[in-house]
């Protein structure tokens, strides 16, 4: 490996996006989520939360993954004309490589075709490659949730308006 760390070493594969199979996850991919959560996030969703997720009919869980293995998750609620997007985290060496602007698409695209016209989601102020993520897609803060994380870290509530289609 060289020294500049995983990240470069996917980048000089020519790893791109478009290398991952885009599936709906179901529960037999629990260890591979648990694995990415807890990569990717000082307070990690416990098994039980994406159990429940998995469970919740309105609940749409996507990942990407290469060789069978996940490399990125995507958790959202479909609640037409409302999507609201729960969780997504990316394995630490596939990072920059567009995993989640592929997941994003991939739920926007959903939504177009459930007649969704509002986005929601949470992110942690700061987490700016996130919120750099959503305003690139068209979200705006529109709200703090104080406390809302665990440690005790507001949220910014952020929101995507689309027209509402005739």
């Amino acid at each position: 490996m060289s020294g500049n760390g995983p990240q470069t070493e996917s980048r000089a594969q020519g790893l791109t996006a478009e290398n991952f199979d885009l599936v709906r996850l179901t529960a037999h991919d629990l260890p591979g989520v648990m694995r990415l959560e807890k990569a990717s996030y000082p307070q990690p969703w416990t098994v039980d939360n994406f159990l429940g997720e998995f469970n919740r009919r309105v609940t749409l869980p996507m990942g990407l993954k290469r060789g069978g293995e996940l490399a990125a998750h995507c958790f959202f609620w479909v609640i037409a004309p409302e999507i609201h997007l729960l969780n997504l985290a990316v394995e630490p060496q596939y990072r920059r490589l567009g995993l989640a602007g592929r997941l994003m698409t991939a739920m926007m695209t959903v939504g177009q075709r459930a007649g969704v016209t509002s986005y929601y989601l949470e992110a942690r102020p700061s987490n700016t490659p996130a919120i750099a993520l959503y305003e690139s897609r068209g979200f705006k803060v529109t709200g703090r949730r104080p406390a809302y994380y665990e440690d005790g870290e507001d949220a910014c509530l952020m929101t995507l308006e689309l027209p509402k289609r005739n």
